[in-house]
Formats: C-alpha cells, structure tokens, sequence
C-alpha cells in the first residue's frame, strides 16, 4: 500500500498503514491553520531554505524572495515549507567562517533527508551557502532549484563606480598616503554598498551564482538580476513554480549535473573572470556527485578561454551592468557560438542547455565583449599587447 504514495511527504501525512503517526504528524502541522485535507491533498511539499538573517547581510533579500517563492509554488499547486539554514557571513565571523560552508550543507543534508519534503528552493547569496546548497542537492538528490538573491545595486563615489571589495585597495591606498581622511575611507567603503544584495563586484558570490546557473541549477537569466530589482521578486515566484513542476515531473539534480555540466560550468567561469575560490568550490560539489574534475580537465577546458566579462575587480563594471548587458545567458550564447560548450546538458528549467539560450545576446558590448574582441585573449594574453582591464 505504501508504494502506491506518490510524494514522500505521504508517508508522514497520509500513510493509511500508519494512521496513529499520520495523525500525530498532521496535528503538529495543523496548529498554525493548516487542514487535514491540505495536508492529505497528495501536493507536493516544497521545502524552501531561508538563508536570509540579521547575521547573513548578503542573503537578507531573502526574506522577501522567499515570500514571492511561496507564492509561486502555492500557485503551482504545492505546499511551501520554510526552513532555516545555518549562517554563513565570511567577513563578519571570528576568527573565519570556512567551517560554516560545511557545517550548512550538512544540516541541509539532515533537514532534506529527514523531513516530509518532496522538493526544494534553496535561497543562495554569498558563495558559502551556493556551495552548502548544490552539495547537499546532490547528496539528497529531491528535485532542486537554486535562488540567487542577486548583487546590490552599482555603488559609486565621487564619481566613479565603487565594487564591494575592490574599493577598499584603492581606499587603503588613498588613506596611507594622505589624500584621504578616515572619513572619506569610510564613506568610499560605505558607498560600495548601496542596497540589499550581495557583493557587486564578479567577487565569490556573483561567481558562485553564475556557477550555479551556468551548472544549469537554476532559471537562464537568474543568477545577475539585483537584489533591488522587481524581476528579482518575480524570478523569486517563477523558480517557486519551477519547483513543484520539477518535483511533479521527478526531475532531479544527478539529472541535470553530470560531467558536461561541470565542463560547462569551467568553460563559463574562465569568460567571466570568476573568482579563483570557485575552482575548491565546484571541485566539491562534482565530488558529491561522484565526478572528479581533475586539475588536467581544468585546464583543458578552462586556460585558454578568452575573458569578455569586463567587471571589477579585473575591469571596469559592476553586477548591475552586467544584468542590464545580458547577464550569464549572454555569456554562455558566445561560448556556445563559439563550440564551447555543451549545449545538450539539461537545466532545471527542463529544457537542453542550447534551448535556454536562444535568443539571448549581448546587450551592451562594453560590459560583455563578444568572443572575438575578449578583454583577454587568453590569461597570458592580453589583447593587443595591453592590458584592457588595468589589473
């Protein structure tokens, strides 16, 4: 009688072998006003990770994401369960937060095996819990969808744009030699951060995010929308919606992340200019998927890619322009103009990669270059015996 059960969520809910656990379940769950035939409906129950708090300021969108989530799933026609998820904030906890990467994908790991839940959202925003969350989706293996709060809005100070991260160097700079007082140092780093978001510079977390979507884990065109911006609370219900549909069709991530993924994921990381922590980052996830990438591979695929994302902390831009020039999509349609990559993997949006892609272009060429004018021919190269960048 219990394979009959279509969601796991059944068995803690609607298990006629086990009336007595089913209603102890169901009580517990009906004291906020849910009903027992809400409960025993047969609806996907969608887990949905809250990231967002007081102590994760790049994850805090998150408290509004995941209310839009919640709706897109109740519109699909699931249950949404919110969960918490351990914190992670690198510059913020003593004396580091290495540890935390860790200690949230395997409480992830625990909620997702152990309670009724039969698909998930994870909230992602800085590196540490992208990469908590793709290790534990593929552990787990329930349909999974990863949503990126974005990058905060484009920071700027005494006229020039000003990246979280990369303006501190310069502040540093200007302070011990003079031309600046502390108040100015402070109000330069104040200035890089302009709203809620995570860094706006291609830092850890706008690469991890790009990761994620270049991985195809989560919606084409997601991974750079800003915090601020209302398409990020739209995408917000779009990937809730997603979820159910993924969870209805049984659509899991060992689906959607095998070898091409990851090869794909190189290929993009190396034309965005991502951050060099990426590299243990994706190693790991592809070890919890049982695929290893190693260094050889890296640079098969990877060392020689031209970079043609012009962002800080190795250009001129910030995460802003980068959604408004066309984002990840515009990135990985070059790559795949230019036989890069695999455009046979599948995505989350349960579509081959190449599908996705279609009709996404670059939109403004100073930000994205197109693959034949890179900012960087190559790493040891730069175009035309300069160095575009200024790095």
């Amino acid at each position: 009688m219990a394979s009959k059960l279509r969601y796991r969520s059944q068995y803690w809910f609607n298990d006629p072998s086990n009336i007595e656990a089913t209603a102890l379940y169901c009580a517990w769950h009906m004291n906020d006003g849910s009903t027992r035939e809400e409960l025993q409906s047969g609806k996907p129950i969608i887990g949905i990770s809250q990231s967002g708090s007081d102590l994760t300021p790049c994850n805090k969108i998150h408290r509004q994401t995941v209310e839009a989530a919640k709706r897109g799933v109740k519109d699909a026609g699931g249950i949404p369960f919110v969960f918490p998820v351990h914190p992670i904030r690198e510059s913020t906890r003593w004396p580091a937060a290495s540890l935390d990467r860790n200690l949230a994908a395997m409480a992830l790991i625990e909620i997702l095996q152990e309670y009724p839940i039969d698909g998930v959202v994870f909230t992602t925003g800085c590196d540490g819990t992208t990469l908590a969350s793709l290790m534990a989706a593929v552990v787990v293996n329930l349909p999974a969808i990863v949503l990126s709060g974005g990058p905060m809005l484009n920071g700027h100070f005494e006229g020039q744009r000003a990246g979280f991260g990369t303006t501190i160097r310069e502040a540093r700079r200007r302070l011990e030699a003079g031309q600046w007082t502390e108040s100015q140092f402070f109000d330069a780093i104040v200035a890089s951060a302009p709203s809620l978001g995570h860094c706006n510079t291609m830092g850890a977390a706008l690469t991890m995010n790009s990761v994620s979507e270049a991985l195809g884990m989560s919606l084409t065109g997601s991974a750079a929308i800003p915090a601020a911006y209302q398409e990020r609370l739209q995408n917000a219900f779009e990937t809730g919606k997603r979820a159910v549909e993924l969870t209805e069709q049984n659509i899991r991530p060992l689906d959607i992340l095998g070898r091409e993924a990851f090869e794909n994921a190189i290929v993009t990381l190396s034309a965005i200019g991502g951050s060099s922590s990426a590299h243990q980052h994706l190693t790991a996830v592809a070890r919890h998927a049982g695929i290893d990438l190693p260094d050889a591979l890296w640079m098969e695929k990877g060392y020689t890619v031209p970079l043609i994302a012009n962002l800080q902390p190795v250009g001129e831009f910030l995460g802003e322009d980068f959604h408004r020039a066309g984002g990840v999509p515009a990135v990985m349609a070059e790559l795949c103009k230019a036989g890069l990559l695999n455009g046979n993997s599948m995505t989350v949006g349960g579509r081959p990669l190449a599908a996705c892609l279609k009709g996404h272009a670059i939109k403004d060429e100073r930000v994205i270059r197109p693959f034949g004018r890179p900012l960087r021919a190559a790493p040891w190269q730069h175009v035309n015996g300069e160095d575009e960048a200024g790095a």
